[in-house]
């Protein structure tokens, strides 16, 4: 790996790859339980953490990150929100409708009594593409199963990203936008982590529960803000992103099996691994340059596939429905990406001036 120090231009070159990798731990660490339950640890799971929990982190850090970076290089309100829901709500609407239309009819059991009626499709559709309601359940398919009724389990984090750029859109608009802040608000939502995770074991009450997996996005999309604050005080090679990486993971390498558990284990190995990332960001390898960007289509592929394959085939090995899931998911995602570059060059022709 060569270590330069390449401008943000470069940077993004290599973002699609790095979010792409980091959605396939994610689709790993979800296929892996699949077919023996939510109870069990994820493939690859670090510190007593699923990869998928850390995948998910490393993404809003990256979103936070590529925000701050728009709105700090004098990108609009208007033009910020236009381009968040033009890049996601047609992929969602994509995969929602293949699940209301095609999977769900196919997965459901007609004679169940909680089968959904066509009304209750739509409601489930458009609740789902305007995220009020995302990743519910769907009674009548996969009764079962022991991730009953999920076809979509996994979007429930597309909400929690809704409503951080959304926060961070206001607070901009407000002139909130000292560096200060965002690392002090990175602060404020770790100790508050912290503090509602301990107080609920403490309590063995689920009154707080709800909050939870909000602050587990939200310190890690403050600290991508806060990256991008300080980015002149921090590294623009990638040599000093590893080192950093190595240190954080460090840490929680030692607390984990030196000291009593705490959940500054998740807050230093979600570091590391965010500090990984941008590590690969700042490299100089030419093999993670430009590509295409499957990274919503592929995230929103995968639970749906694990889910349909796992219907189709009960008794399929667990490494098999791993790779079978990330080869379909990946597949797919690439087949309606190529659809739609070429669906817009048709009509990029067709509007040229003769």
């Amino acid at each position: 790996m060569q270590i330069n120090a390449p401008a943000d231009a470069s940077v993004l070159e290599r973002i699609n790859a790095v979010r792409l990798i980091t959605v396939g731990f994610i689709g790993l660490g979800y296929a892996s339980t699949m077919a023996i339950g939510p109870q069990s640890q994820e493939w690859l799971s670090t510190f007593g953490y699923d990869p998928s929990l850390f995948g998910l982190q490393v993404l809003f850090f990256l979103s936070g990150w590529l925000a701050w970076r728009s709105l700090s290089q004098g990108k609009s309100a208007t033009a910020f929100i236009m381009s968040r829901v033009s890049r996601t709500m047609p992929w969602l609407a994509l995969y929602t409708l293949i699940v209301v239309a095609v999977l769900y009819p196919l997965l459901c059991n007609p004679d169940a009594p909680s089968v959904k009626t066509a009304a209750q499709l739509a409601v489930y559709f458009l609740t789902t593409v305007t995220l009020i309601d995302p990743g519910q359940a769907m009674p009548g398919a996969l009764d079962n199963a022991l991730y009953a009724c999920l076809l979509q389990g996994a979007i429930w984090s597309l909400r929690w990203g809704a409503i951080a750029f959304i926060g961070l859109l206001l607070a901009y608009k407000l002139g909130l936008r000292h560096r200060v802040l965002y690392l002090g608000l990175f602060v404020v939502a770790v100790c508050a982590h912290i503090g509602v995770n301990a107080w609920t074991d403490q309590t063995n009450s689920a009154l707080l529960f709800p909050l939870i997996p909000g602050l587990r996005l939200a310190f890690p999309f403050l600290l991508g803000i806060a990256a991008y604050g300080w980015k002149d005080r921090l590294p623009t090679g990638a040599r000093g992103w590893l080192l950093i990486s190595a240190l954080a993971l460090g840490v929680a390498l030692i607390h984990y099996y030196g000291f009593r558990f705490s959940y500054m284990i998740e807050i230093f190995a979600m570091t590391g691994w965010c500090a990984l990332a941008m590590a690969l960001l700042h490299s100089q390898l030419q093999a993670l340059k430009n590509w295409p960007n499957l990274v919503l289509p592929f995230f929103l592929g995968v639970w749906p596939t694990a889910q349909g394959l796992l219907a189709a085939f009960p008794t399929i090995a667990v490494p098999v429905l791993v790779m079978a899931t990330l080869s379909t998911a990946l597949s797919v995602a690439a087949l309606f990406w190529g659809l739609k570059r070429l669906a817009s060059r048709s009509v990029h022709r067709r509007v040229q001036p003769a």
